[in-house]
């Protein structure tokens, strides 16, 4: 993947730039105002603040390592588009000299001779022009599709990096929508557009270079008209790009809805809820209907007013050109006359080109500024300078006075909360919900940092380790487990990829997977869908669980890892869970309660404070918050509560969970 480098800007990039509506900075216009040939095109100081000009130079960055490419393809599409002009040219000199040799002064079979020489440079012509055609084409399309891979992935992997807080406030799909949606809006601009612009130029100067060089006068009529064109583009390109980032905001808001409904498939249809979804997904896309009409009315204005210019200029050399011709013949013959009228399109024609690409490059300039946003997103959690890459741990885990509050609220979930896990013991976090257990996983694997008192392991503060091997270390079986569209042993394996098959295996089995798993068709190499779609919550979660034994982390968190199963598949899971649990630091959020019996210490957490600490005995027997949530939780008649209390009752009981 490339890096994004620095292109310097030179004077031409400015021309192109203001034909395209990007040079819009005071900077540039002054640079531009300095040009007597452009000095009414520019309006004065505008009103509008100045847009960013740096995201386009970071865009250009991307191509700066393939300019050779791109810089071939420009060489053959030039070559392609001087055809029509050599072709003018020759058409110019065969009137020529049927001039002449009807007006006596060459002798016909000279005329001939010439013809013929014009006759055979027009054949090698016909004959050579396919293979630049076909060289500029994919040329431009190799280089293009590098540039696009590198950006998409080096946009891919700087989200990866993003920190937490990142993912809290920006929807999957909205995300999806720019990894995809606005890097395919590039596109364009980088294969075509930009490719283009140097093609145009090319073909600008080579044609004004003739026509000057024949005759100055019908040179200056021809391009009379040229201002004109340039200012309605000028006029026209701010409404252009305006609409169509707006059709890009637009799409990436019903993208990231669309995603979030079709995930929630399940409770759309068990709400009934499907007319409602088809309805306020029907409103949103109406809304694309206007702006998509207005683009096209836009589109349809800039067409017509670039065609009268045009034709407007035609005109004008015909009369021109008519009038040196009849009275001026000497200076201006037919034939050159015949030239200038067909090359005037080829002035033209590049001023149309570029209008008609408005829309792709207003798109891309839109989607680059969406693009780079999130490039200059920093992670807020990151590696300190010198932070060590930790050992294995033992799992002694010291919370000291940690204070913290969630970036998007000012509302305090822990106020100087310390509590203390010796290496190799479970502590069971319980308490009422949105106490803050939850978060103290979330803290110890950095995801978020705290804002004062020190989290340490094994007597070090975890920000000193970097984040991968802390995390490395750290082992997490949620709730819900979270599968991928893969097979199960690819499932198994993103605990440790590169762990052999056997690995695999004997880490399925430890989770009690094994059995399911060979019972399938294709074993290891069944496809689970979508989020594990085939597999039951029982299976899911003695997968995730195998993920973690292959993992073989010093720390276990088991956030709520059998709540949502049933007797069975719980009975199951729980002795899959008890054999993890050995030799490990363990943490526990609002587990069974025979689990928490059997925890070596057990912290309720409430309002973000440790109010209860001990073991399950001792914790019952305060008759305090523990008690009350057992006691809630079970809703058992006083006799069995007495038969609980001592002991006598265990399986299928659970404690509220945050």
């Amino acid at each position: 993947m490339k890096s994004i480098g620095y292109v310097p800007e030179s004077f031409v990039v400015k021309v192109i730039t203001c034909i395209m509506s990007e040079a819009d900075s005071k900077s540039s216009q002054d640079d531009l105002r300095r040009m007597s040939w452009f000095r009414r095109l520019l309006p004065r100081r505008r009103s509008r603040p100045p847009k960013k000009r740096s995201n386009l130079w970071r865009l250009i960055g991307y191509i700066k390592p393939y300019w050779l490419h791109f810089a071939a393809a420009t060489a053959c599409g030039l070559v392609k588009m001087l055809v029509p002009v050599a072709i003018a040219y020759m058409i110019g000199e065969f009137v020529n000299i049927l001039s002449l040799a009807n007006a006596g002064k060459i002798t016909h079979e000279a005329a001939w001779g010439q013809l013929r020489h014009f006759m055979f440079m027009g054949t090698g012509v016909l004959l050579i022009a396919p293979v630049p055609i076909y060289l500029r084409s994919s040329l431009a399309a190799r280089a293009t599709q590098e540039v696009v891979c590198n950006l998409r992935c080096d946009l891919y992997a700087h989200i990866q990096k993003l920190s937490h807080s990142f993912f809290d406030s920006n929807r999957s799909g909205w995300l999806t929508s720019r990894i995809i949606g606005d890097v395919e809006a590039v596109q364009p601009f980088i294969g075509r557009a930009f490719v283009q612009v140097w093609m145009s130029i090319g073909m600008i100067s080579v044609v004004l270079g003739y026509l000057f060089y024949k005759n100055v006068h019908l040179g200056l009529i021809s391009i009379c008209m040229v201002p004109v064109q340039l200012l309605i583009q000028r006029k026209l390109g701010w409404k252009v790009q305006e609409n169509a980032c707006a059709v890009r905001d637009r799409l990436a808001d019903l993208s990231g809805s669309a995603q979030e409904k079709l995930s929630a498939a399940t409770i759309v249809k068990a709400f009934t809820g499907e007319n409602e979804e088809i309805q306020r997904f029907s409103d949103s896309s109406s809304s694309l209907v206007d702006l998509g009409v207005k683009n096209s009315k836009l589109g349809g204005l800039s067409e017509a007013c670039m065609g009268f210019t045009r034709i407007s200029s035609q005109l004008l050399l015909i009369l021109a050109g008519g009038y040196l011709a009849l009275f001026h013949s000497e200076k201006v013959s037919i034939g050159l006359l015949l030239q200038f009228i067909m090359m005037q399109g080829q002035i033209y024609m590049p001023f149309e080109w570029l209008n008609e690409m408005q829309l792709l490059i207003a798109a891309a300039l839109g989607a680059s500024d969406r693009i780079f946003t999130i490039f200059d997103t920093e992670p807020e959690i990151a590696n300190k300078p010198g932070a060590i890459r930790a050992k294995r741990f033992t799992g002694e885990i010291v919370l000291e006075n940690v204070t913290f509050s969630y970036p998007s609220s000012s509302r305090k979930v822990f106020d100087n909360l310390s509590l203390v896990a010796p290496a190799r013991t479970t502590l069971a976090l319980v308490g009422p919900s949105g106490g803050g257990k939850t978060t103290v996983t979330n803290l110890l694997n950095r995801f978020y940092d705290w804002d004062e008192g020190r989290i340490l392991i094994d007597g070090r503060d975890i920000r000193d380790y970097t984040i991968y091997s802390l995390r490395s270390q750290i082992g997490l079986v949620p709730q819900e487990p979270i599968l991928f569209s893969g097979t199960i042993e690819e499932n198994i394996l993103y605990g440790r990829p590169g762990a052999s098959f056997e690995e695999v295996k004997e880490a399925a089995r430890r989770a009690y997977a094994l059995e399911f798993i060979e019972e399938t068709e294709d074993g290891f190499n069944t496809m689970l869908g979508e989020r594990g779609v085939r597999l039951s919550g029982g299976q899911k979660q003695r997968v995730s669980i195998a993920r973690a034994f292959l993992k073989d982390p010093s720390i276990i968190v088991l956030d709520e890892a059998t709540s949502a199963l049933d007797s069975e598949s719980e009975l199951i899971v729980q002795q899959a869970i008890e054999d993890l649990m050995k030799d490990r630091t363990t943490l526990v959020i609002a587990h069974r309660l025979s689990t928490i019996r059997n925890a070596d210490q057990i912290a309720v957490i409430d309002d973000g404070r440790v109010v209860e600490l001990g073991e399950h005995e001792e914790l019952l027997g305060l008759n305090g918050i523990y008690a009350r949530l057992c006691s809630q939780q079970f809703e058992l008649l006083p006799e069995t509560w007495e038969r609980y209390k001592n002991g006598e009752v265990h399986d299928g009981s659970r404690v509220t969970s945050s």
